[in-house]
């Protein structure tokens, strides 16, 4: 059996400094933290730095997704001369322990504590689903251990948060909940229909999601978003993460005769059975893939069953530094990467590395007043985390949206052909939207 906490430290890259700078945007600031790293007196133990995801299990690909990003941040962080961290006047290395959660809150709560209690880490990043995300907040309060960057979106979770901030202010939730930003569908959809890009022969839609904290949260942001843009939508369906049979369920929204069918889950084998038995059952309706892309493999595992699909679920590469970065992550893994895991994990690694070495020491209180006080330009996004429930962030804490890289901002994409292109907001838009030419 594959152990739940495996250490590992990850070394240097074989790219040049310059080009490692150059493709991540560390330039000047990096320097400076080397040089400053330079008068530490003495080098230290191996900082831990525990990573949190479903490393194996149902959702292991999307597990591989956040290994790759955690690894290549920290090559380039050491390229670019921020590792070692110095800690309270002394250099430390970084030591990645992968705490494996394996999509199930009681399997994650036993490897967080046995990294927290046995492999002594000092700070977490990443994760993945949101009913982990609720158990492990609860443990992280007790230990008072901060954790940047938890991919756990639920609303749920921000609603915890925003009853007691002081009990959580630890935890860094590192996706924006779903009615402020993925369940944010009405608009586009609206659009599409007034400019008659798409006309649907009646504004009928279904809901399915995964049975989940982050699918319940998602499905009910889905349905006020496209009851607001004037859909007739019943109360969402619920599947298992790892269900792979959906010819009832397609048979109903048949009978009803639907225009739109919205579909989440993470689990990989979940939606590439959906969105194939979808077009086998030939749906005459538009499909919200939502998840699709969080595993790298949707090409090969949907076919052309994806064509014409859509989804916000996931940054898509716009900037010159993002397309960079892409080809820099397949030049070292020899794949394309899963942004919404990869590139945002990466993104939250090179956040925490950043704020260990301006906060210089490990003390909890002094970590977060550093992270609440930063603007941290990545790859993907502006991260920057809200003081108090507003309209980009349901909860203090909670990484706040806003426009493309003036916060976490998704486009719109659809799928064709195995490659998705953006067609939403327009101005960012690769290619026109086009209605499936079987409705």
């Amino acid at each position: 059996m594959t152990s739940r906490v495996e250490a590992r430290t990850t070394g240097a890259g074989g790219l040049s400094r310059r080009h490692l700078l150059q493709v991540t945007g560390t330039g000047a600031a990096a320097l400076a933290v080397a040089g400053r790293a330079g008068f530490a007196q003495e080098a230290g133990p191996p900082l831990k730095i525990g990573s949190q995801g479903p490393f194996t299990g149902p959702a292991s690909r999307t597990g591989a997704e956040i290994r790759n990003g955690v690894t290549l941040a920290i090559e380039d962080a050491r390229a670019a001369g921020e590792i070692p961290v110095t800690i309270d006047g002394r250099k430390r290395d970084v030591e990645i322990v992968w705490v494996d959660g394996q999509s199930s809150p009681e399997t994650a709560v036993k490897a967080y504590t046995d990294a927290i209690t046995r492999e002594k880490v000092n700070f977490f990043i990443s994760g993945w689903h949101s009913s982990v995300a609720m158990a492990l907040s609860e443990l992280n309060s007790t230990y008072r251990i901060v954790h940047l960057g938890d991919l756990g979106e639920t609303q749920f979770l921000s609603e915890k948060i925003r009853k007691d901030p002081e009990k959580y202010k630890g935890w860094f939730k590192g996706w924006p909940a779903p009615p402020v930003l993925a369940g944010l569908y009405g608009p586009p959809l609206k659009h599409f229909i007034e400019t008659k890009a798409w006309q649907p022969v009646n504004m009928k839609a279904a809901v399915l999601v995964e049975d989940t904290d982050f699918g319940r949260g998602w499905g009910e942001a889905a349905m006020t978003s496209l009851k607001e843009a004037g859909f007739e939508v019943e109360p969402y369906d619920v599947t298992a993460l790892d269900e792979s049979e959906f010819g009832p369920l397609l048979l109903k929204y048949k009978a009803k005769k639907v225009s739109l069918v919205g579909m989440t889950s993470t689990g990989s084998t979940a939606v590439a059975n959906f969105v194939k038995q979808f077009r086998q059952q030939n749906v005459k309706a538009l499909l919200i893939a939502h998840g699709l892309t969080w595993f790298n493999e949707w090409p090969q595992l949907t076919g052309d069953a994806s064509d014409y699909a859509v989804a916000i679920d996931s940054p898509y590469a716009i900037s010159p530094e993002q397309k960079a970065w892409l080809a820099h992550y397949k030049e070292r893994f020899d794949a394309e990467p899963s942004i919404a895991a990869g590139g945002i994990s990466y993104d939250y690694a090179r956040m925490a590395i950043k704020a260990l070495n301006t906060a210089g020491t490990l003390d909890f209180d002094t970590l977060v007043k550093t992270i609440r006080s930063m603007s941290y330009k990545g790859v993907w996004n502006l991260y920057r985390f809200a003081s108090e429930a507003g309209p980009n962030a349901m909860a203090p804490n909670e990484v706040m949206t806003g426009p493309f890289m003036q916060g976490f901002f998704f486009p719109m994409a659809q799928f064709m052909g195995g490659k998705a292109a953006v067609v939403y907001p327009t101005e960012f838009a690769e290619k026109p939207f086009q209605a499936p030419p079987w409705l």
